[in-house]
């Protein structure tokens, strides 16, 4: 069986990180064009609407789906409860979000946000009819076809975003093409799984799903408010175009680290499951995830960091300028977090859900203080203290890694130490390039290939263990596809 699962987990890392290089190539090369075709007031709108509908979300899927993937026999009755709830929960909360468009454009003095909470309401209902597709796919552990079905949906999505903001429809090429989104993924989940939801509803099976899924929920939600409270605050008081220059260094800040974060959970989660009660296999397994993760994600924080300039002028235009000095700061704050995802997924993997809670709700009023704290200070200080509150936060997570398969802060930092050398000797060399460099083009394209020329080569006179353990999943792949098709 642990062979079988080892298979199956490579497998799922390789897909998922597959998926997750092309989505981030595309999606790279998508907000370029879209960021030139479009106004930071646009994003800005996007931004404001953000907090409301990811709560919605949150209540939407209640904690179920987790708790789904998480439970070791399921029969259709399973899936059919958590389907009519998610589909009823979707239902009420699209209308209470109609009710409240008014008040919520209100609330930011910007009319055409109430339009825009009208359509997005709709796709969030909309929405409640693939989300138990999705939990069947990580359940099957068939991550080959979540990363098909993902791939296609955003690619056709984003192009259809691009064509709509190159014919100026502005904001609303943003919105629009999510529609064509859910249509292909419903399309694509029926070819893949033929699996069709019935209507039936279990309350004793209800009962069961919220016992766990609504500490869940809550945790969410905290982390989902948490989030987007920075865009609700800065929309509230600054502009919007100032909103937009935030929310595009946040998005550049942790493209690689959010993205890559999905998929080590996607992966992790249903993975680490079938394990969790074999503490010695769970460490084991654990530590190699925390150390191939960070050893993607931290030097690509290190080379946006010393790039963030040419970076911002060469691609978006300096129309972005503004947004240079939050993505210098927020890329250090975002890099922790597949980190945090890796040692809160301990907490559900174990059914702590109750302690993953109770967690959360210390760390968010942590984070609320310190934003509050730096308010007056201006949108830099509010970034310094993001960066701040995120060190804080992987002190608390790991303290309970460390209690439950004895993985605590200092064996994780001993564990990163080299990957973040690593990363500053590589950083250090790039900034000195850039001395001798005038051209933002040259600054880029040269720094990018010092960069990663300079960190593969040091991974391997150091002989790192993470840069083979990833050259030897792609060889495994690799190998397993030319073995395939030769038996074909």
């Amino acid at each position: 069986m642990e062979d079988s699962l080892k298979q199956r987990t490579f497998s799922g890392l390789v897909w998922n990180f597959l998926e997750t290089f092309v989505l981030q190539g595309f999606g790279f090369v998508q907000g370029i064009i879209l960021a030139r075709l479009l106004m930071p007031s646009d994003y800005g709108l996007i931004a404001m609407t953000g907090i409301f509908f990811a709560v919605s979300y949150t209540l939407m899927d209640s904690g179920f789906t987790s708790a789904l993937i998480r439970k070791k026999e399921r029969t259709e009755m399973d899936y059919s409860t958590v389907y009519v709830t998610n589909l009823v929960l979707s239902f009420i909360l699209c209308a209470i979000l109609c009710i409240c468009a008014r008040w919520i454009a209100d609330f930011y003095n910007e009319p055409i946000l109430q339009y825009i909470v009208y359509v997005n309401a709709v796709l969030l209902f909309l929405w409640s009819f693939v989300a138990v597709q999705t939990a069947r796919l990580s359940i099957q552990l068939n991550f080959k076809a979540k990363s098909i079905i993902n791939v296609i949906a955003t690619v056709v999505t984003g192009l259809i975003s691009i064509v709509l903001a190159y014919m100026g429809w502005g904001v609303w090429s943003l919105i629009f093409p999510n529609f064509i989104s859910i249509a292909i993924r419903f399309v694509l989940y029926w070819r893949y799984q033929r699996w069709l939801p019935k209507l039936n509803f279990s309350w004793a099976l209800y009962k069961e799903y919220f016992s766990y899924g609504s500490k869940l929920m809550l945790t969410n939600m905290l982390n989902t408010i948490y989030g987007n409270v920075y865009p609700l605050i800065i929309g509230k008081y600054y502009s919007s175009s100032r909103l937009g220059y935030y929310t595009k260094a946040q998005n550049y800040a942790g493209l690689s680290s959010s993205v890559l974060g999905g998929a080590i959970y996607r992966v992790t989660f249903p993975v680490l499951s079938k394990i969790q009660d074999d503490d010695e296999t769970l460490s084991v397994i654990y530590r190699r995830m925390i150390r191939v993760t960070a050893y993607v994600v931290f030097p690509l924080a290190f080379l946006l960091f010393v790039l963030a300039r040419p970076f911002v002028i060469v691609l978006i235009t300096e129309k972005w300028v503004s947004c240079i000095p939050y993505l210098q700061v927020l890329c250090f704050a975002a890099m922790w977090n597949p980190i945090h995802s890796l040692n809160l997924n301990l907490l559900l993997v174990k059914g702590h859900s109750d302690l993953y809670l109770r967690l959360e709700v210390i760390k968010k009023i942590i984070g609320v203080t310190v934003l509050f704290i730096t308010i007056p200070f201006g949108l830099l200080a509010m970034c310094y203290g993001q960066l701040g509150a995120a060190i804080l936060f992987l002190v608390m997570n790991t303290y309970y890694t460390g209690k439950f398969i004895n993985v605590g802060f200092f064996k994780q930092m001993r564990d990163l130490f080299p990957t973040i050398l690593y990363s500053i000797f590589m950083a250090l060399l790039v900034w000195s390039l850039t001395l001798f460099i005038s051209s933002g083009v040259l600054q880029l394209i040269f720094g990018l290939i010092l960069g990663i020329m300079s960190y593969v080569a040091l991974s391997r006179m150091m002989k790192s263990m993470e840069l083979f353990y990833l050259v030897d999943i792609v060889k495994q792949s690799v190998w397993k596809k030319y073995v395939s098709r030769k038996d074909s």
